[in-house]
Order: C-alpha cells, then structure tokens, then sequence
C-alpha cells in the first residue's frame, strides 16, 4: 500500500466484500485481513477492531448513497412531496444498480440490534443534509407542515427500508405515497 488512504480504502473494500459474502455479522478481521492481503495486525494499525471496521464501511456506504441521491433530486428540490417519492424511487433503482449489495444484505440478513442501531443513528443526519433544504422551501411557501422534519425523517427512512426489502416498481411507489398526501389534508 502506497499511503494509508490507499491502504484503508482496500481494507474498506475488502471489508464491503466479505460482509457482503457472509453478512454483517458473520465475518471476520481475519477474513478482511487476508482478502486485502495484509496481515491482521497491519488492519488494526487503520481500525481498533472489527466494530470500528463495520461503522466505517456502513458510513462510506452509507455516504456514497446520499450524496449520490441528492446530486440525482436537484430537479425536485421546489416540491418537497414530490421530492419524498423520489428518495424513495432512488433507493430502489440504486439497490438495483448495486445488484443488492451491501444495503440489502444487512437489511436482508439478521444484524444485531448493535450494527442495526448504529447503522440507524448513522443515516438519520445524512437524511436531515438531504431533506432539510426542500424541507425549508416548504415551510417558506406553505407554513409548518403537519410533522416535524424528525418525524419526515423517521418515516421517510423506515419507508425507503420496507421497499427496499420488498421491492416496487416506480410507479406504484408514486400512487402509495401520494396516498400519504391526501391523509395530512383530512381535518383532524
């Protein structure tokens, strides 16, 4: 490895891999070790133990997808609905482009409610980064919505997970959520 960001960039690459093969939980330092060809005690010189290496490749991971999600909804970005379907549009085309991969397959398999909260506590702010601007434009044009951002957020992820889980096709993720729209209008 010519520098350390080469070296734990492989090693995050190597992680990704077997975690992807063998699940979350179900792979080991040794496995990484030996898949980026380094010996164990060179990967935990980059990470301390194989918690600290699951919290960093669930984070670039987790990283790649929304910022690539925000660059893709700049166009929708005025209408903050409308915007909230095609976060959860794009969550399925990217699972598709990435064959499943690594979001599936901790959704897919059993994780311990350690790496499933820190994978939750990990994408609540980077939900808050994606929605907060079209979220303000709103409240600018329409005044405060029927539910705090907290709670946009709280449901918008939970809904991006079942469909990931169960997959849809564009169009009928569309009609279920502008379902949702027509609920937030009824008198209470």
């Amino acid at each position: 490895m010519d520098s350390a960001n080469e070296g734990r960039a492989l090693i995050l690459r190597s992680a990704l891999d077997a975690m992807i093969e063998q699940g979350v939980d179900g792979f080991s330092i040794d496995d990484v070790a030996q898949r980026a060809n380094i010996s164990r005690r060179t990967l935990y010189r980059y990470y301390g133990g194989k918690k600290e290496l699951i919290q960093a490749v669930i984070s670039v991971e987790n990283g790649a997808f929304f910022d690539e999600m925000q660059r893709s909804l700049r166009e929708f970005e005025d209408d903050f609905e409308a915007y909230l379907e095609e976060c959860v549009c794009f969550s399925i085309r990217y699972r598709d482009r990435h064959h499943g991969g690594f979001h599936h397959n901790y959704l897919a398999r059993n994780v311990s409610s350690e790496v499933f909260s820190y994978i939750l506590e990990n994408i609540a702010p980077m939900w808050h980064s994606v929605l907060e601007g079209p979220y303000r434009r709103y409240v600018d044009l329409y005044g405060p919505p029927p539910a705090s951002l907290e709670n946009i957020i709280a449901l918008i992820s939970r809904i991006g997970l079942a469909y990931c889980l169960v997959p849809a096709e564009d169009s009928e993720i569309r009609a279920q959520m502008r379902m949702l729209r027509h609920f937030h209008q009824a008198p209470a």
